[in-house]
């Protein structure tokens, strides 16, 4: 019997370490509504109705200190410091605005795949395509959105299953099983229910591509969409399947390690250490009043007209007796843990959480920032190479040709834009000696021009406009027109 809901070894072996990045991740909320999963219970064995009160509040005073999740986004806003770079036919110019099918485009998708290669080190890329007659597809199709290919995000999760076969002198993907959950109406068309579907990429033994969709029942799955073969824009079946892997190391598919686990691990020991740390400064914390030297008779006179404290409220003690107030040293031991952590999570990449306080040399602050941003390098290359590969297969759907490529910025230091070197790019444009293109593109990077409006738009702009760019007008006065 097939068992389309089988799921790799190492798949199975990767899911707690995915797990744990991606709730760290979400933050504090994610991670106190686990419970003992992260903050083991002080008295596991005690089931009492009061030591799972104690353990809520111990968790509740507990505080979480997101260092990974907030890395994660200060990388990611460091690879979009610079717009990447996007060349495609014109028929597939909509990327830019919708890549999905669901209106997000080609530059928002790809942050969400860096965020999830950061957490767990894998994902996928699913370009797929509408069902076409053979012959091509018209333009007015395209446009109308009848006939588009897109790209589906699949993240780790979702990619249970997967086979490759050797055809001819390289290895192609053979399998692919994802898990999907989709929503579908209530009967009283309000509501909404989730229903677990696998979607089946094949490559059958023809070398054909075939898709099929299984549904999740009560007892097994059943096929609910037979095997159909998607065609090209010529009308022509698939011989490969348009599914591209990405990981942290590489875009083959063996599960690559998780970027940010050992920062995550050690943030979860943080939190523990905290929880432990702000537990005994609200037992402790607070002076305690003490009294010695009293008899049964002063202890009860005392205990019925009450005890106030305060300048204003002396305590009458017989002779022989004696107060104080009793204060509990600091726990210097949690809390030098917890500062302990933090600096192992800063040795491990967060240096926008806490930069280091040592005077450091031009050459060693390069090197460290080298170090920091090679993974991150790693992980760019990959998603621009995947891009890349998808929109080659997008431009074969709609059976047009021209330069496909995706590009994304790896040069993570602050980019500033200088009036001399902008005065010379125009100068060097007006003189024939630059294309204008490539002075756009550099305006795009440093922010100056719309990252998405293309050569055609701006220059469709300048032509209608009277005053152009003003740029023949930079002066010394910090490279800004003068007023006229």
């Amino acid at each position: 019997m097939s068992d389309v809901t089988f799921t790799r070894p190492e798949y199975v072996a990767a899911k707690n370490r995915w797990r744990l990045v991606r709730d760290v991740c979400k933050g504090s909320e994610t991670i106190k509504a686990a419970g003992d999963v992260y903050l083991p219970r002080p008295n596991a064995a005690d089931t009492s109705q009061d030591n799972r009160e104690r353990y809520d509040a111990y968790k509740k005073r507990a505080v979480f200190y997101n260092a990974t999740g907030r890395t994660k986004h200060s990388l990611v806003g460091a690879v979009f410091r610079t717009w990447p770079t996007l060349t495609v036919p014109g028929a597939l110019d909509y990327v830019s605005k919708d890549i999905d099918g669901q209106g997000v485009s080609v530059y928002q998708q790809s942050q969400s795949v860096i965020g999830h290669l950061l957490e767990v080190g894998r994902h996928g890329l699913l370009v797929d395509y509408a069902a076409v007659v053979a012959g091509t597809v018209s333009r007015a199709d395209e446009q109308a959105g009848r006939a588009r290919a897109s790209i589906a995000s699949y993240p780790a999760e979702a990619i249970i299953n997967w086979k490759t076969r050797q055809v001819g002198g390289q290895h192609l993907l053979s399998l692919v099983v994802l898990r999907e959950t989709v929503d579908v109406d209530t009967d009283d068309g309000f509501g909404s229910e989730q229903v677990v579907q696998y979607r089946v990429l094949r490559l059958d033994v023809t070398g054909v591509y075939t898709q099929e969709v299984w549904e999740e029942g009560s007892s097994q799955a059943a096929m609910i969409i037979a095997p159909f073969t998607p065609l090209n824009g010529t009308g022509q079946p698939w011989r490969v399947i348009p599914f591209q892997f990405l990981g942290s190391e590489n875009n083959d598919t063996s599960i690559d390690d998780s970027p940010l686990y050992d920062m995550a691990e050690i943030n979860i020991g943080h939190y523990r250490n905290s929880a432990d740390y702000e537990e005994a400064a609200y037992l402790v914390g607070q002076p305690q009043p003490w009294m010695s030297g009293l008899s049964d008779q002063w202890r009860d006179h005392l205990e019925k007209e009450g005890i106030y404290l305060g300048s204003r409220a002396p305590w009458l003690l017989p002779q022989g007796g004696a107060c104080g107030m009793m204060q509990a040293q600091p726990n210097a031991l949690a809390k030098e843990a917890m500062d302990s952590k933090k600096e192992d999570m800063v040795s491990l990449g967060a240096r926008l959480i806490e930069r280091g306080s040592a005077v450091k040399t031009a050459t060693q602050a390069d090197n460290d920032s080298a170090a920091e941003h090679s993974v991150l390098s790693l992980v760019v290359s990959n998603v621009s190479e995947a891009y890349s590969q998808c929109l080659v297969w997008m431009a074969e759907f709609a059976n047009v040709t021209g330069e496909t490529l995706y590009k994304l910025n790896q040069d993570f230091s602050q980019i500033s834009l200088d009036a001399t070197i902008l005065t010379g790019l125009f100068n060097a444009v007006q003189g024939g000696k630059l294309p204008e293109s490539d002075f756009w593109q550099y305006l795009r990077d440093r922010g100056v021009i719309d990252p998405e409006k293309t050569d055609d738009e701006i220059r469709g702009e300048l032509e209608t406009s009277s005053t152009g760019l003003g740029l023949d007008e930079v002066t010394s006065n910090g490279g800004k027109p003068s007023n006229p």
